[in-house]
């Protein structure tokens, strides 16, 4: 799992068209490009995902059907720097690559956290260090690619995907996705390769104890909007006062409320708009409600103490991207299977951790880098990560190969589809070179009203303070 990193850690989310809603997908070829995912799911126009995984996987096994690649010329070596291990070994996608370009061999360089990976990978970039062939690009840091770092990453366009006219960038990938990692003129300088849709992740024999609904369907339409949410939560405390809290922590719920929203912390003129906005006013004062009310365990999200919460049944609620649901089954074992479930967000739609992939200039075999790159992002290999490691892809195909997967852990849920549908209403986001520090800074200041240390007001001014000082020069 890549979460957005401790400065995004506690960030539950990390925000992030070629059409104007950003939120219709296009596909090169005979297909209009007006067709959206369910369309293309209906025309069958994606491997199903039994086929899918096995073409990621074939040739692991090495069993007599596969045919045999001879090496011609010399053996590159690309190494590809990760955070987090993703899982590409552990899905054999390095193995099926090896085995189908027999003059490549991968070597992977894996750092634990994005925290101690992205800054070192950024100063490399901009100092002209040699770093690895490839590196994956956190969502949350995008912007620094198209932006500050352009000049120190590879222009794929350059390398491949525009044929005829017609460019894969924008139409195998989801829309706001190669948004992101597109500049102004129209270059492309990274793939994406995972994401992190959110949905909610709610534990049945909690609501149920409470006399809540515990049908997706129902309670995605008694919690359609956050105040909603609240009300619900409102019951839920009133029925089991001494019991578990509701939600995880109020953090949760205003990352989730500003991932939904197109301008979080930076305005479509490039400048930083905290104050300003609506929506970011609107998350705070609904996380403060929240925490007024109550309705939080005060467990801050990849923190040892919510791993426990988890463990222990301390809440019956959590804003949950695809890639929350290995650890919360990881954490909850055995006991908690059948007992937890998924569906939709209240709200909308909004995403949270995930990663590109690069090609640094430094590298001394870019073509090939490329071609490692476009697979390991594409579809075959999306498919097999969701499936294998949970890993939600950005690739089109991908979205509509999985897009049958449930969850027997999660009581059977349509996880594919739910995680699927929020990947597809994910709007496009403006960041800035400072979304993530001031985005840090209001979790850090938010979780102070959570425990009881500060007034919200006292907060607030403090996050504005601090906004404006990540942006100084």
């Amino acid at each position: 799992m890549r979460t957005a990193g401790p400065g995004t850690t506690n960030a539950i989310l990390s925000k992030r068209l070629f059409r104007a809603d950003g939120r219709t997908k296009r596909r090169r070829g005979p297909v209009p490009r007006s067709f959206t995912r369910r369309t293309r799911r209906g025309l069958g126009l994606a491997l199903p995902l039994a086929a899918a995984v096995a073409l990621a996987v074939a040739g692991c096994s090495g069993g007599p059907a596969q045919p045999v690649f001879k090496r011609v010329g010399p053996l590159i070596t690309l190494r590809v720097g990760l955070y987090g291990d993703p899982g590409y070994r552990q899905a054999g996608l390095y193995a099926q690559y090896e085995r189908l370009h027999p003059n490549i061999k991968i070597v992977q360089q894996v750092t634990a956290s994005q925290a101690s990976y992205w800054p070192k990978v950024a100063a490399g970039l901009k100092s002209g260090a040699t770093l690895d062939d490839i590196q994956a690009v956190p969502v949350s840091d995008i912007s620094a690619v198209t932006g500050r770092l352009s000049g120190d990453v590879v222009r794929l366009n350059t390398l491949g995907g525009v044929a005829a006219g017609n460019s894969a960038f924008a139409d195998d990938w989801l829309p706001w996705v190669a948004r992101q990692a597109t500049d102004s003129a129209g270059n492309t300088y990274a793939l994406g390769a995972e994401i992190g849709p959110v949905a909610m992740c709610y534990r049945t024999d909690l609501l149920a104890e409470a006399g809540l609904p515990t049908n997706p369907a129902v309670l995605a339409r008694d919690w359609a909007t956050w105040p909603d949410y609240l009300r619900l939560g409102q019951q839920f405390r009133a029925r089991i006062p001494q019991g578990p809290s509701f939600t995880d922590s109020v953090t949760s719920i205003y990352n989730a409320m500003t991932a939904q929203a197109p301008e979080q912390y930076y305005n479509t003129s490039g400048r930083v708009a905290v104050s300003g906005n609506p929506a970011v006013k609107t998350a705070w004062g609904t996380a403060v409600q929240a925490a007024q009310d109550g309705l939080s365990a005060k467990l801050v999200p990849q923190s040892a103490a919510w791993d426990q919460g988890v463990t222990r049944g301390s809440f019956a609620t959590a804003v949950c991207p695809a890639w929350m649901l290995r650890q919360i089954s990881h954490l909850a074992g055995s006991l908690g299977s059948g007992q937890w479930n998924v569906t939709s967000a209240p709200g909308g739609s909004g995403n949270s951790g995930g990663f590109y992939l690069a090609i640094p200039r430094t590298s001394a075999h870019q073509q090939a880098a490329f071609g490692l790159a476009s697979y390991l992002a594409g579809p075959q290999a999306g498919a097999a990560l969701f499936r294998t490691q949970g890993d939600f892809p950005a690739n089109l195909d991908a979205l509509t190969a999985v897009d049958a997967v449930t969850d027997p852990y999660f009581s059977g849920a349509r996880v594919g589809k739910i995680f699927g549908d929020a990947a597809d209403l994910t709007p496009a986001v403006i960041t800035g070179p400072a979304s993530e520090a001031i985005g840090s800074d209001l979790d850090a200041d938010l979780s102070q009203v959570e425990i009881g240390h500060v007034s919200p007001d006292i907060a607030w001014q403090a996050a504005l303070r601090q906004a404006n000082a990540a942006t100084a020069p």
